[in-house]
Formats: C-alpha cells, structure tokens, sequence
C-alpha cells in the first residue's frame, strides 16, 4: 500500500507535456489564461487595435473612401500676367467693370484750393493809443460787442492834458481878441478910432481864432472829448463790430505806437487762396464758391477778387472769397476748402470720368483697357476738373480706353 501512494504522489509530481498542460486547461477561466500571456505580447495586441481603430476614423472623415482625392475649387480673382492685370468675364460681370474712351473735350475748370479765413478789411479796425500814457482803466476786453464810438479804455496823459490847457488859454484869447475887435469897429464907426486900430484889432481876432481851432484839434486827434476828465483821454471803437484782439492792460504805460485794440465785424469774411497761375484765367469776380470745413456744412461765397500779381517763387495768384457769417460758422485763421466754379474761358483738354481715376502708392492712375478682360495700371498727370470729368495732362492718348467702373473693386482684389 505505501508502494502505491508513493508510485502515485511521483505521478503528480511529474512535469507535463504541452499538450497535457493545453488539456488540463480547458476549464481555466479566461482572465486567468491572459495574465499568463508574456508582457510584450498584450502590448502588441494593444497597439494593432489603436491602429486599426485610428485608420477606421481616417476612412470616416474621408467619406468612407481613403483612395478619392477631395476636388479643389481656384478662386475667381484678378492676376498678375508681366505689367498687366488678368480677369475672367465672370469677375468683369460680378464685379459691374465697365470701360469708356479717352476724350478730347472743353472743360471748365471746377478748382478746390484750401485756404485760410481772414477779416474783411473794409470791416476791420486798429485802434492805437496815439500818445504815451498810462491805461486808466479798460471798458471792453476781447469777445465784447461794441458799437461806433464806444469806450474802450481811458488813457492818462500829460501831453493831452498840455494840449487841453492850449484850447482853455487859446480859447481866452480868442474871447478877449473878439471882444477887443468888437469894440474897435463901434468906435471906428463913431469916428473915435482910426481904421488902422480897427483893423488890427480884427487880424488879432482871426488870429486868435485860428490858434483856438488848432488846438482843439489837436486835441480832437488825441481822442480828447468835451466833458471828459482833464488830461484823461477815450479809446473809442471806429466801427460796430467785436473786440478781437486786445493788447493793453490797467496800469500799463504805453507809447504812441502801440496798437491796444483791434476791432472787427464778424458779419463779413474773406477767405485768402493761393490758385495756380495755369487757372487764374478762368476765375472771375463773382464767380460761385463753395466753402466747406471739418465737422460742418457747406458755406456759399463769392470770389471777390483776383490778384494781378503771380508770386515768383510759389507761381500763384492770391484769390479772395467774400462770404457772409452771421451764424458765426467761420473763425479767422481757421484753414477750409474752397471749391470754385470757375466761369472760363474752357480749356480743350484730354479727358476720362472721376471714377476712373484712383491712387496707387500715391500716384493718380488708370487702368488701361488693352482687352475687355486685360488692363494696365497707368500712371497720370492730373489737370484740372469740372467735378464730373477730369482733365488729363499726361499719361494717356486721344482713343485709349479706360476702365471707368468697378474700380474700386478691380483694385481691392489684387492689391488687398
């Protein structure tokens, strides 16, 4: 019996085959058949499926097809071919590309200038102090209203006072000479005087007068008034206008020289141009002006006059342009732009439309038609322009073509 359980212990203990270990397994669970899998091989299994699941995903987004290749539309837009700008017919219709001739027209120039507001001077005033002084006190600063002969300040003056003095003792004298002559004429008229002393006594009086009427004059030149305060003397403003500038102040001694004030009406403007001397000629007196500045609404106005003289060195003409301004729209010294209808004579010039023309690194150009679907940007020299048409001076010939619309979009598309 111990020989037997021996015999049957070593038969357990004994190694088995492959096959007999495959078939005791069959009842092994599944888990536990993969934990005895070698390391390598779960990693390579692991790594088959993520590849596999990631080409599946590939295919997925391609529609299902890895082989069909996706269709690639070109875009529709203009392109460069050496010089010239190509487009197709169905960008020259989207894109509303119209073309019109190079015409030799008369044209009367519409010319914008920028210019400078200024006073009118027919209504503008200095007032200067005349004589040396010391300012009293002041009536008026700038921004004040002021009408014709009002005070504006009151100047102390010893000279006006010497000059006051004159009238009151030329004044005496006057008196006591008209009275002395009097006097003389009743006692010729008796016979108790000669006509020597009586006509003596006449000269001195008309002397007398005389030296009264100076010397009030003078006094009258020093802004002197009657009833004013003995050698006190009024600065008064010369015209109905607004204090615009003023250059004195309480206290302050001033000279003979000085101007203390300036005066003007605000009613009425100029505005200063400075045209070219190629356009003087076709501006008149009278012609339609169109003033505009920034933030606000045109202003009409009229060219008031124009200048004989054509500077040197800038080879302009000064054009001045009378406008009204009793809203107070325009400030002097303040920079707007003039645009003038001028009256002509035209001049016979080559000519495309405004539209045509747009600006390429700065420069006026073109777009020259060499084809309906073909153009060429062609630089220029502007001349003048009535407002619809532009005047050419260079750059283009009598029949070349250009293209007059859908510029702007022509442009956009190549050079955005």
């Amino acid at each position: 019996m111990k020989d037997e359980t021996n015999a049957s212990d070593e038969g357990s203990n004994a190694p088995m085959t492959p096959d007999e270990g495959l078939a005791g397994d069959e009842t092994e669970p599944q888990a536990q058949a993969q934990e005895r899998r070698p390391q390598w091989a779960r990693w390579g299994i692991a790594t088959g499926l993520s590849a596999l699941a990631a080409a599946g995903l590939f295919v997925l987004l391609r529609g299902g097809d890895a082989e069909t290749d996706v269709p690639v539309t070109k875009a529709d837009v203009p392109h460069v071919e050496g010089k010239a700008i190509v487009f197709s017919k169905d960008f020259r219709d989207r894109a509303g590309i119209e073309t019109e001739p190079v015409r030799l027209a008369p044209l009367v120039p519409r010319l914008k200038v920028v210019g400078t507001v200024d006073f009118d001077p027919a209504h503008v005033a200095a007032v200067g102090t005349r004589i040396p002084g010391l300012v009293r006190s002041l009536a008026k600063v700038e921004g004040d209203s002021v009408k014709r002969g009002d005070v504006l300040a009151e100047i102390e003056s010893a000279e006006l006072g010497e000059a006051q003095a004159s009238v009151a003792v030329a004044g005496a004298h006057r008196k006591a000479a008209s009275i002395n002559e009097k006097r003389e004429r009743e006692l010729a008229e008796r016979g108790l005087s000669t006509a020597r002393e009586h006509e003596v006594a006449t000269a001195t009086h008309e002397e007398q007068r005389a030296l009264f009427e100076a010397a009030r004059q003078r006094v009258v030149a020093m802004s002197g008034a009657p009833g004013s305060p003995f050698g006190v003397y009024m600065l008064r403003a010369p015209l109905e206008g607004t204090v615009v500038e003023r250059h004195i102040f309480a206290g302050q001694s001033v000279d003979a020289h000085l101007v203390a004030f300036r005066v003007a009406n605000l009613d009425h403007l100029w505005i200063d141009l400075s045209v070219f001397e190629s356009n003087v000629d076709a501006i008149h007196k009278g012609d339609p002006v169109e003033i505009t500045r920034v933030g606000g609404e045109p202003i009409p106005g009229r060219v008031a006059h124009v200048g004989e003289v054509v500077d040197p060195v800038t080879r302009t003409a000064e054009v001045r342009i009378a406008v009204s301004n009793k809203e107070r729209k325009l400030r002097p010294g303040q920079s707007v732009t003039a645009t003038i209808q001028a009256s002509g004579p035209s001049r016979t010039m080559l000519t495309v439309s405004m539209t045509a023309v747009t600006y390429i690194d700065g420069r006026p150009t073109v777009f020259l038609a060499e084809s309906p679907d073909r153009v060429v940007p062609t630089t220029i020299e502007l001349g003048p322009n009535d407002g619809t048409n532009q005047g050419v001076i260079a750059g283009l010939t009598e029949g070349q073509r250009v293209v007059s619309r859908g510029v702007f979009a022509l442009k956009s598309e190549l050079y955005r």
